[in-house]
């Protein structure tokens, strides 16, 4: 299983689609999480009528408010992007004809599998783990700039961040790698993820809203429990000004066991759909 493993992570760390995707979740976080929230607040602040807005936005964008506005981009944001990398790292696979030779070599097809998902979900790991380092970085700049104190968040704080922020990416990348594998085709399971995601769940998302049983299947749906995760770490929800995708939560402990679940149904699907059909 190691092997496979390793074998994965260097194919993984040669592809340019994972490098890309990494680059450009990471411009979009440090864009939409603190270079628009700077600008609109360089662009109000000269209004003494807009001044307490003006300090509520340079308040987002410090260092002490790291783990809510990080982790308030993963449930929307960060979910559409990591669907499509988890799509990307096996759907290739089919593409290219890979499996097909190696499903007929030594490794069982679940030990070769495994090791593609145990190297998405460390892939995911580096990326939630270089997001909060850029973000802290930017942060540390913008209030050294407007002379402001650098206060960090406590490290237990910063961890609880780095873990939700990567159980919400596993949870997402896992349904990715598993309707790569349903599919055999990349393009279709990231089309498919994408609109399961960001039109079907928000859907059910809006009709919970108005209607009371949709709130009970919202509350097992993949980016409503991303969402409430978020909100149970202090990201303000969407009705509150904050980042779209997040919801108020009162506990953290359902949507935790919620993404788990996806986690380990989308990977132990990905692994039993390809161990009861033709090779390939």
């Amino acid at each position: 299983m190691i092997a496979s493993v390793r074998a994965a992570l260097f194919a993984d760390r040669k592809r340019p689609g994972v490098w890309s995707i990494g680059a450009t979740w990471l411009g979009l976080a440090l864009a939409f999480g603190l270079g628009i929230p700077y600008v609109v607040y360089q662009a109000i602040s000269g209004d003494p009528e807009q001044a307490g807005s003006a300090e509520e936005l340079l308040a987002v964008v410090l260092p002490d408010q790291l783990v809510p506005t990080g982790i308030g981009l993963f449930p929307l944001f960060g979910g559409a992007i990591v669907v499509i990398l988890g799509a990307l790292v096996i759907g290739n696979e089919f593409r290219w004809g890979t499996l097909h030779l190696i499903f007929t070599q030594r490794p069982r097809r679940a030990q070769v599998l495994g090791g593609h998902a145990v190297a998405l979900v460390l892939i995911a790991l580096a990326l939630v783990v270089a997001t909060f380092v850029a973000m802290a970085g930017l942060t540390a700049l913008l209030a050294t700039v407007e002379g402001r104190d650098i206060t960090w968040p406590g490290p237990g704080a910063l961890a609880g961040a780095v873990g939700a922020g990567w159980l919400i990416c596993a949870a997402h990348a896992s349904l990715g790698f598993l309707l790569a594998v349903v599919f055999r085709n990349t393009a279709t399971a990231i089309a498919v993820g994408l609109v399961w995601t960001l039109v079907i769940e928000n859907a059910v998302s809006g009709l919970a809203l108005v209607l009371a049983p949709f709130e009970v299947v919202q509350k097992i749906l993949l980016a409503p429990s991303s969402g409430a995760l978020a909100g149970a770490l202090g990201a303000r929800s969407q009705f509150e000004g904050g980042t779209p995708g997040v919801v108020a939560a009162s506990n953290w402990w359902l949507p935790v066991v919620v993404l788990l679940g996806y986690v380990i149904l989308s990977i132990g699907g990905a692994l039993w759909v390809a161990g009861r059909r033709d090779v390939g």
